[in-house]
């Protein structure tokens, strides 16, 4: 199923263009853990989306993305700024932040390499065309509609849920634009939902602990071809609150690409529900890059 500027266009954006690289961010941006500031997911896929607009060469194709958290993002105006790092014959590296104020909140770097079938690939090393299930027909009303990054997004499960903790699998649409009156790039709708496994598949109670992610970083296989990407995601964790947060990337023509989260762990001060507290109450209500960093 392609994406068509139809589709992408049916509602509120996540940005509304101010000009000058600038952008208002709408509601939609809300995080879980304030509604003040923003889900890392829609300031890192702006970004991600400049970068993706810088230099275009048509023989070039993205193949990694690394973003660096290194501050809240209010739910307000924020700035973008990117530049040409290296242009090579078969590789591009541009890089770029994103700011409030003069601060800046995101840095990320964008690998494209030349793109060419290379004949005698082995069929074992090939990515799988097989797909983890079919999206669901019946939605679903996750615990994530508290915020608004939640509600602008689809949310379709094959295993797990927001409400219990553990591994998860999920298809994610999001059928709106990202920036207004833009049509969203593939690398932009990636992004877009690639920050959420941290949550999706996270083995804590949100009651209890806190896991930022300190940054994320993107690896492509090809880029996505269809409106639907599905994420299969688990968390692993250390005894000192250090953990990762693996997820691969599937669409409906199977595998496509993966993301690392590096996790910090903290308990939430004050907190006094215990492992058997009642988790109809919300474990995991995707709670994606913590704005208290």
């Amino acid at each position: 199923m392609d994406v068509s500027a139809e589709a992408v266009n049916a509602g509120e954006a996540f940005f509304v263009p101010l000009g000058a690289e600038r952008f208002a961010a709408s509601e939609l941006t809300q995080g879980p853990w304030s509604l003040e500031q923003q889900h890392g997911g829609p300031p890192s896929a702006l970004l991600a989306g400049r970068l993706e607009r810088l230099a275009p060469r048509p023989e070039l194709v993205p193949a990694r993305l690394t973003v660096e958290f290194l501050g809240p993002v209010p739910v307000g105006e924020v700035r973008v700024a990117v530049r040409v790092v290296r242009d090579g014959r078969s590789v591009q590296l541009v890089a770029g932040e994103l700011s409030v104020d003069g601060r800046v909140c995101l840095s990320a770097q964008l690998w494209r390499v030349r793109a060419a079938k290379v004949p005698g690939l082995p069929e074992a090393a090939l990515a799988s065309s097989e797909v983890p299930g079919p999206v669901p027909t019946e939605p679903q009303e996750p615990l994530a509609r508290r915020f608004g990054y939640g509600r602008a997004l689809d949310w379709r499960f094959l295993e797990g849920s927001f409400r219990y903790p553990g591994r998860a699998t999920a298809w994610v649409r999001c059928g709106r634009p990202l920036v207004e009156g833009e049509v969203p790039g593939a690398l932009e709708r990636v992004v877009l939902v690639a920050d959420t496994g941290s949550g999706i598949g996270a083995e804590l109670d949100s009651r209890r602990f806190v896991w930022p992610n300190l940054d994320l970083s993107l690896h492509l296989l090809r880029v996505p071809v269809s409106e639907w990407l599905c994420l299969r995601s688990a968390m692993e964790l250390g005894d000192a609150g250090v953990g990762v947060a693996r997820t691969r990337l599937f669409d409906e023509a199977g595998l496509f690409g993966s993301v690392a989260q590096s996790l910090f762990v903290a308990p939430v001060p004050g907190a006094d529900a215990g492992p058997d507290a009642d988790a109809d109450s919300g474990a995991a209500a995707d709670p994606g890059s913590d704005p208290s960093r």
